[in-house]
Formats: C-alpha cells, sequence, structure tokens
C-alpha cells in the first residue's frame, strides 16, 4: 500500500469520500516541490482533510480496538488484545521491554519506555493494550507503550498466529516470516563479534538450503555455540531487519549438538570470484580484487578498519573487524580478498572481512569506475534535518527529538550537516553534505555551531543561517550519486552564466 492508499484508506475509515486525485495532487506538491518527507507529508495531507471536514486528528483518548492486521500506519492511537510471543533485550536503557507480540492475525513488535511506568509483561500471558501508538520504521509497523497506555492482563487467553508450543521444524530457506517460533538444524558458519552486553552471542548459520543471521540474548544463559559446529536449535523465533529475517535465541530455546555434521550451503572453499557490481546477494562467501578507494575513521572498537573498495564495475564498502586479526588495508593500494562475506543494509551491498578472509597486496592495475558527478545549479530548499543535529554514538543514526530508530533514547554527539535540493532549470538533484564541508560552505565551526545554539536556546537558528547563506545561490557540486544523493565532495560557488538562469533563480525565491 502506498502513501497515498494509506490516506485515502484513514479518510474512508472517518467516513470521509475525498477523491484519489485530490489526494494524490496535495501529496504531490508536498513531496515532490517542497521536498516534505513521506511521513510529514502524509500527516499533513490527512490533517488538512479531517480538520476541512470539521473532524480531528485521533488522540489517546479516542484509540480504537484493532487487530495486528489492521495496523497499516503510524501515529495512531490504537487498543490491543494480544498475546506476548517473544522477548527481547533493550538495547537501551530508555526501553523497558521490547519484543514481539501476536493476535490470530498476525505479529508485531512492541517497545514500552521505561518512563511509561507500566507493569511488566510476561512471556506468553495475553494483555489487553490500551492507548498504544502505532509506528513505523523501514517499512515495518510497531506499537509504542508510553505514559498515556494502559496495560492489563486478560483472564482468556488470545490466540496468536504464532505459539511456541507448536513450533515448527523448518530449512532456512523456509523462513519468510517475522514472529514464528521454528525448530532448525543448521551449522555455525560464522561467529561475529557482538556488539552489545545483552547479546551473548551472534553470526550466521547454514544449512544445505541457504544462511541466516542469527543473535543469542545474554539472559537466556544458553551454551555458546562453536563455529563449525552442528546444532539442533529448538523453540528459536524468527525475526526481520531491514528486508532480512534473523533468527533469536532466548530463554525459552534449547542446543543440541548434533553428532552427524550438518551440510550448509558452500562457503570457503566455494568462495567464488566475483566483481563488485556482480553482488546481489548477502550472506555469500566470494574472492574480491579490488583497489581502496577511501578509508574511514573506524566507530566502533569492534572495527578495524572500514571505507570504499572499487572495481571497473563499481564500488563497495568494506568493513574489517577487529578480531579479525588481518593486515591493515592502504588507500590506494589493490588487494586481492578472499572469503569475505557479502552484507546489505537498507538496500546498499556491502563486503565484512572476518578471521576467516585473507588480504594479499597484488600489483595488478585495478581501473576504477569514475563514479563521481558534477551537478551545478541554485540551491533552493534548507531540507528538515539539517543544521545541528545529534547522532547515536552507537550507530551514527540522526537522532529524532534524542530517540534513535535503533536503540532508543541515548546521549547523542553533535554534528553539522546539510540537506539540500539544488535546481539547474531542468531537476532537481538532492545534495548531502558532511560537516567538515558544511563548515567551509557556511563559515560556522561546529563548536561555533553549538555556542550559538546555547546563547539562543535554540538549535533552529543554525538552520536560518544556512538558510540566509545559501538559498538562492549558484554552485557547482562534486561527488557519487548514491540512490537519490548526491554524497558532495566538493562544492564552490558558481557564476550564473546566463540570462535563462538568472530568470530561473528569481523564479525560485520567488516560490520559496
Amino acid at each position: 500500500m502506498d502513501e497515498v492508499d494509506r490516506i485515502l484508506s484513514r479518510l474512508r475509515d472517518a467516513g470521509l469520500d475525498v477523491g484519489r486525485e485530490e489526494i494524490e495532487k496535495r501529496y504531490t506538491l508536498l513531496v515532490e516541490k517542497f521536498h516534505v518527507p513521506q511521513n510529514e507529508a502524509r500527516r499533513s495531507v490527512l490533517n488538512y482533510f479531517l480538520k476541512e471536514h470539521g473532524l480531528a486528528p485521533a488522540r489517546p483518548g479516542g484509540s480504537e480496538l484493532v487487530k495486528v492486521s489492521q495496523i497499516k500506519e503510524p501515529g495512531r492511537w490504537v487498543d490491543l488484545e494480544a498475546r506476548v510471543i517473544s522477548l527481547g533485550e533493550p538495547g537501551s536503557q530508555s526501553i523497558s521491554q521490547m519484543g514481539i507480540l501476536g493476535d490470530e492475525t498476525g505479529t508485531m513488535r512492541f517497545v514500552k519506555w521505561a518512563k511509561a511506568g507500566l507493569p511488566d509483561l510476561v512471556e506468553g500471558k495475553s494483555y489487553r493494550l490500551k492507548k498504544a501508538v502505532t509506528d513505523e520504521y523501514q517499512g515495518r509497523f510497531s506499537i509504542k507503550l508510553n505514559r498515556a497506555s494502559q496495560v492489563e492482563e486478560m483472564d482468556r487467553e488470545v490466540q496468536s498466529a504464532s505459539d511456541p508450543s507448536a513450533s515448527s521444524d523448518l530449512n532456512i530457506v523456509d523462513i519468510n516470516q517475522a514472529g514464528l517460533w521454528i525448530n532448525l538444524k543448521a551449522k555455525a558458519v560464522q561467529i561475529l563479534p557482538a556488539e552489545s552486553d545483552a547479546i551473548s552471542q551472534a553470526g550466521v548459520l547454514g544449512d544445505g538450503t541457504g544462511t541466516i543471521r542469527f543473535v543469542k540474548w545474554a539472559k537466556s544463559e544458553l551454551p555458546d555455540l562453536v563455529e563449525g559446529k552442528s546444532y539442533s536449535l529448538k523453540n528459536v523465533v524468527t525475526d526481520e531487519y531491514q528486508g532480512r529475517f534473523n533468527i533469536k535465541l532466548n530463554r525459552t530455546s534449547r542446543i543440541e549438538e548434533l553428532d552427524q555434521p550438518v551440510e550448509a550451503v558452500p562457503v570457503f572453499a566455494g568462495s567464488a570470484q566475483q566483481k563488485i557490481g556482480e553482488i546481489d546477494q548477502a550472506g555469500r562467501w566470494i574472492d574480491l580484487k579490488a583497489k581502496v578507494i577511501q578509508l574511514w575513521d573506524a566507530n566502533n572498537e569492534s572495527i578495524s578498519q572500514s571505507g570504499l573498495l572499487g572495481d571497473d564495475t563499481g564500488v563497495v564498502k568494506f568493513v574489517k573487524w577487529a578480531k579479525a586479526e588481518l593486515p591493515d588495508l592502504v588507500e590506494g593500494k589493490s588487494y586481492s580478498l578472499k572469503n569475505v562475506v557479502t552484507d546489505e543494509y537498507q538496500g546498499r551491498f556491502s563486503i565484512k572481512l572476518n578471521r576467516t578472509s585473507q588480504i594479499e597486496e597484488t600489483d595488478e592495475q585495478i581501473d576504477v569506475v569514475p563514479q563521481n558527478i558534477t551537478f551545478t545549479g541554485a540551491i533552493v530548499d534548507i531540507q528538515k534535518g539539517s543544521g545541528l543535529i545529534k547522532r547515536c554514538p552507537l550507530c551514527k543514526r540522526s537522532l529524532a527529538k534524542g530517540i534513535c530508530g535503533e536503540h532508543g533514547k541515548v546521549e547523542g554527539v553533535y554534528d553539522l550537516r546539510i540537506k539540500a535540493a539544488m535546481d539547474d532549470g531542468d531537476r532537481v538533484q538532492d545534495l548531502l553534505i558532511n560537516r567538515e564541508r558544511t563548515e567551509g560552505l557556511i563559515g560556522l565551526s561546529l563548536e561555533r555551531a553549538k555556542e550559538m545554539a546555547m546563547e539562543a536556546l535554540d538549535h533552529e537558528v543554525i538552520l536560518g543561517l544556512m538558510e540566509e547563506r545559501l538559498v538562492g545561490r549558484y554552485y557547482t557540486a562534486k561527488g557519487p550519486r548514491i540512490d537519490r544523493y548526491l554524497l558532495v565532495e566538493s562544492i564552490e560557488e558558481a557564476a550564473l552564466a546566463s540570462d535563462r538562469e538568472r530568470s530561473r533563480l528569481i523564479e525560485l525565491t520567488e516560490e520559496i
């Protein structure tokens, strides 16, 4: 269901008959012309038509009883009768509990905030949850329990689509849904560094049909898996993140080592020589010849090096784990990399180098496909998310009201960035400008920006300064284009080359 359909469905639920074309016109105007984020545009259009017909958006006092399968949009207050299928380990002190709920129509993630002061949910019990708020991240819906929410244990048991007492025996390739209890026979293909104290082990499991990531929670007190050995895993829970399935081992899970080894899909011995442009699947072991284009600062103790590799077919991000104890790569040099593992995040592939990988410097000339583009135009908009922002110290994502989408409420680290729209008269190109180039472009250091924000008691003062100094000016930006963004590596002011450009700039600034 696309955003327009969601708005249409919500309005129909409210008893309103609004034409799709009218909704689509207003939504498209906000997203394409004014570059409003999709979630905000959806809420804005929905509220516009509700108010136009004398209605108001749903409030905590007006939550409605729904089934899990009926939750199809974020920002709604709902009541839900569900069973706690599994509990996970919170990745942040701001989260009291998190896990998976289910009813007869499906399963869904939930988060209970620590400040909510609500009673703890118990795995296997059924509850009536009132005034919970629906949310969405990476296309997956969830519910949040806050101070306004209520938790009531139910006398009757809610029938769930997933039940640990009815775990199914599955192969990895058959896993196609989150929130299922399953039994699995698999080999521990790879053990990876745990990125949190809440995690005892993490890694990759494999059988004859494929590979899958796993997490074993520290509180489960289960025995450790050993790389290369085979196991019967019972009562494990399937999960999904970034469109990739994984499994979680918790207190109810059981681990039994098998005498008969599980034949996993070929890994080390079967690593295939590939070009970067041929990488189209996560979880594969490959050999690669590539040149180190760029090295980045490691932002985690578990990472030894990270950066960009390139060949004549493309560019890919790489991560070399600290525990791999591999030699360091040098920017500008070429290497033969063996037994590296492909991965995927937000639709972008990457490779990981671990203790089974091998690095050999090569004298072979590796030509890297040109990645940079040059775009000249007027900056017509400084988008939301620009200015003085805070990032999660763990994953570096930008925070929204102090909340990280992955780790909850954290103590953020300040950063400067610009998300801008540039128009050359024929098309619009989105720019993403990092701290270093932002400081040079607006003539303001991060430290001075923090001081200004403190003096004004408002972070928006930096956004205003950016708009004042940049909007309406012509620039030439260079850098790689990834998805919709040009990642700016250099930017300098450009002269207006023609009367046409001058006229176009006047039109654009009048529209702002």
